[in-house]
């Protein structure tokens, strides 16, 4: 036998079998948990407690300030770096990272009993607070978690399989601290509902115990640090460029902390919009725009990470090395990787949740509202269509999604998840306009009976009106479900496991930025031209990422191309 023919690697099986078999593994049961211990914080003190807080009496100005808790959200990798090295303060058997995300899993339920016994219309500035100390730890658990599956993936398979159970574990918690949580409360009271959330999140903690550590040593050289950048570079270049972004985030999380205060304790409160259109540019610039810019010029003088240790004097210049590791050394990673494809990857990155991300905060108004195009549902016709129907499709899209990307891949799924999201505000715009295409759609064929069968199921009336709005929620959510799924794996795949705490935080902010810069403009766009108007915009401009994804398929072929492939052990 020749050796060519020894040689020869063995043929794998189907990409969809590999992925089928690593479900199996203890690792996508945690994943699961964990993924909903991180969904039930965020609908809990994004969600349900403005319901509650509605349902008290609490008036629309105080409920606006306390819904600015989602800037912790945005602006969470700001803090990233301080987990990008697996550390924990604590000793124990759990590994670094199982104790962070068990510190941060106990902290948050103890912090929804505490809101469940605050009486929050009485207590609204300790509830505030309360809130803001929760998507603090939320968002600090995402961090963590984000970096866990990225470092626990033993193949790509993983990657994908782990993106999609994080995107269903959290719509699962987004549904139970939703529709079952508004359920809940007209039985048992708002109190013993947030008790329960907080027993719920316990449960969850057994996701931690089944969880494996991640092996640290896969990532760091012999001596147990981390290759750097730092040593190729001055020490007096390291200073100014370590001190330049030190200065940058202090100032960005200063406006943040500063216009949060302000919105939760001053009367009146700041203008959201006016902060969003002026200081919001700011903030993006100081907080990722100019360390960027400071990585791709220190890549000019140093292109290759070292395993040495750099030259220090001991004191700052230690403080020094550590901020360089943990804030300028994953970006150097991530722009020397990509080169001039960083362009493509942030245009994708920016673009490819704006078709869904926009007008979110518009839903509302546009389901219950009577101006400029809205529809005029009432409030029990909403809880059904959106909060129950439309959380069930969007899991039901997230478990498309999944199973998309076991059968043909990451980047087509990111392609057809983009062209669906911009697609289906067209169907909205319909609605908007009087929804005869739509309705001539259901009428041609005949998909208004599922739809009839379940209002029948409720005390409402099946109306053409409401068949048509949830054939739409139907189309969008799933839509977004599966547009969800396909982003996590992507930002996944080119995340250096490495430096995965703070790429990813980067990233996945950078997946809501515009969305959210985007809303004060829209809104305005709403009142002078209408909601239909603004659904054919978001369509036009969903097509953008539509774009960014087709070069971002070809960059990645075109390096593959040029990579050499290492065959299979």
């Amino acid at each position: 036998m020749s050796t060519a023919q020894t040689d020869k690697p063995a043929k794998q099986p189907p990409r969809f079998i590999r992925a089928i078999k690593a479900l199996k593994d203890r690792r996508m049961a945690a994943m699961f948990l964990l993924a909903l211990a991180a969904g039930i914080p965020y609908g809990s003190v994004l969600g349900t407690l403005f319901a509650w807080l509605t349902t008290d009496g609490i008036n629309p100005r105080e409920i606006g300030a306390l819904s600015m808790v989602i800037l912790v959200y945005s602006y969470k990798y700001l803090w990233a770096p301080s987990f990008q090295r697996a550390r924990s303060p604590l000793a124990g058997f759990l590994g670094p990272r199982r104790q962070w995300l068990l510190l941060c899993e106990v902290a948050i339920a103890v912090g929804l009993a505490v809101i469940a016994l605050s009486s929050p219309a009485e207590n609204i500035g300790t509830v505030a607070l309360i809130a803001l100390v929760v998507a603090g730890l939320s968002a600090t658990h995402d961090i963590v978690l984000d970096a866990w599956r990225i470092e626990i993936a033993r193949s790509d398979e993983d990657k994908d399989l782990m993106s999609a159970l994080y995107q269903f574990g959290h719509r699962l918690g987004g549904l139970l601290t939703g529709a079952l949580a508004l359920v809940l409360y007209t039985r048992i009271g708002w109190e013993a509902t947030y008790l329960l959330m907080a027993g719920v999140m316990t449960v969850t903690m057994i996701g931690i115990l089944i969880a494996p550590e991640p092996d640290h040593t896969k990532f760091a050289d012999s001596n147990g640090i981390r290759p750097s950048f730092g040593p190729g570079i001055s020490l007096q270049i390291r200073r100014y460029a370590v001190g330049g972004v030190a200065v940058a985030w202090a100032i960005a999380i200063f406006m943040i902390a500063t216009f949060v205060s302000q919105a939760l304790t001053a009367t009146p409160p700041p203008s959201g919009t006016t902060f969003i259109k002026v200081q919001g540019p700011i903030i993006i610039l100081l907080s990722v725009v100019l360390p960027a810019i400071i990585a791709a010029l220190l890549l000019r003088g140093n292109k290759t990470p070292s395993e040495q240790a750099p030259a220090s004097s001991g004191g700052l210049d230690v403080l020094v090395d550590s901020l360089f590791r943990s804030i300028l050394d994953p970006l150097m990673d991530l722009i020397s990787r990509l080169g001039w494809g960083a362009i493509i990857v942030l245009g994708l990155v920016l673009s490819y949740r704006f078709a869904d991300l926009v007008w979110g905060a518009f839903a509302y108004p546009f389901y219950l509202g009577l101006n400029f195009g809205a529809l005029g549902h009432s409030g029990d016709e909403i809880a059904l269509a959106s909060k129950t129907f439309g959380v069930i499709m969007t899991i039901s899209g997230s478990a498309l999604g999944a199973a998309a990307l076991l059968f043909i891949g990451r980047m087509p799924c990111l392609l057809i998840g983009a062209l669906l999201a911009a697609v289906t505000n067209l169907l909205f715009a319909d609605l908007a306009s009087g929804g005869a295409a739509l309705q001539g759609f259901l009428n041609a064929t005949g998909l208004s009976a599922p739809f009839e069968w379940i209002i029948a199921l409720t005390p409402l009336e099946a109306t053409d009106k409401l068949i048509r709005l949830m054939a739409a929620i139907t189309a969008e959510n799933l839509s977004v479900g599966f547009a969800s799924v396909a982003i996590v794996a992507y930002l996944t795949s080119i995340v250096n496991p490495r430096f995965a705490a703070v790429q990813y935080a980067l990233l996945g902010s950078l997946v809501m930025l515009i969305g959210s810069l985007g809303r004060a403009p829209i809104g305005d766009m709403m009142e002078t031209q209408g909601f239909e108007a603004v659904f054919i915009l978001t369509f036009q401009l969903g097509l953008i990422a539509v774009v960014f994804t087709v070069l971002e398929w070809g960059r990645q072929t075109w390096v593959a191309r040029k990579t050499p492939q290492t065959p299979p052990a």
